[in-house]
């Protein structure tokens, strides 16, 4: 989804209404874009509109849950704060989110309000507005991180559009082996670039990491840019010259390695694996030394 069609329109509910009118008043930078999601009215003839919900965890009662069911859509968003008003158990809040009757994970996020820290009580809330705003003027459609949070060794990140990533802190180079106390101590940037661990001074985006995850996913996705692709083919054509790799040596027709190198055509995941044995490399670090290759 473009961020020119990332427009949102804010179902208010309960105590998070009334958080929200009061972050309004204080006129944040965003408060235009906060205003107009507010007041936007929803039609379910407007495919180019998501409809976010947000609620207080203690909010979620029969009353709300009717309206959500009768209300909402397949493209409704359900954005859950829990810690604004009275915090509820996990156990309390499962019961009452099955009663949405959300079929799908990606429609439906529980945001943790900071018992304590940089925020004070609501200021999560302003925060990930802040993002959700940063989104949806954004020039560019790159991805951006909607919140984080580590459980169990692993980074878990959500997007704006609630797709989520989990990376374990041992794939990531910069934090693997790292004082948990350190890993643990991170920053999002306020529209969502990056998470910043000023203690290890480690900058971290979105597209990196889905790119430890899933680094095919990630070429494909980039891959829809045809000057993307000239600069892949470059990399490809360093990496197997400075291999000292000829044509003939790779399972590949040298008509089709000629126009990966040139650009003309993507590499595809099969190219990719012909590439990575001519090599000696698994897929995926074949991919890691064609990023490392790529030209600026």
């Amino acid at each position: 989804m473009s961020n020119e069609t990332f427009k949102v329109c804010v179902a208010k509910h309960g105590r998070t209404a009334a958080a929200l009118e009061a972050l309004i008043e204080q006129n944040p930078p965003y408060a235009d874009w906060l205003k107009a999601a507010v007041n936007r009215r929803f039609s379910r003839h407007q495919g180019d509109i998501s409809q976010l919900w947000i609620t207080a965890a203690q909010d979620l009662d029969a009353t709300f849950a009717k309206r959500f069911r009768e209300q909402a859509t397949q493209e409704s968003r359900l954005l859950i704060m829990n810690g604004v008003g009275e915090r509820q158990s996990a156990d309390s809040l499962l019961a009452r989110i099955m009663e949405l009757q959300i079929r799908s994970s990606h429609r439906i996020y529980v945001a943790e309000e900071p018992v304590s820290g940089k925020h004070a009580p609501g200021g999560h809330l302003a925060a990930l507005l802040q993002r959700l705003a940063a989104t949806a003027n954004a020039r560019d459609d790159s991805p951006r991180i909607f919140n984080a949070c580590i459980v169990a060794g692993v980074l878990n990140v959500i997007s704006p559009h609630f797709q989520r990533l989990g990376v374990p802190l041992s794939q990531i180079p910069a934090l693997a082996g790292q004082d948990p106390e350190k890993t643990a101590s991170f920053e999002i940037d306020e529209d969502g670039s990056f998470i910043y661990w000023p203690k290890l001074g480690v900058h971290l985006g979105w597209e990196q990491l889905e790119q430890i995850v899933n680094p095919t996913a990630t070429l494909k996705a980039k891959q829809k840019s045809a000057d993307f692709n000239i600069r892949y083919g470059k990399a490809v054509q360093k990496v197997r010259a400075e291999a000292g790799l000829k044509p003939k040596a790779i399972e590949l027709s040298e008509k089709q390695l000629s126009r990966i190198e040139k650009g003309e055509c993507r590499l595809t995941s099969n190219a990719a694996e012909a590439l990575a044995k001519a090599h000696g490399f698994t897929t995926n670090a074949y991919l890691q030394k064609l990023a490392e290759a790529l030209p600026g």
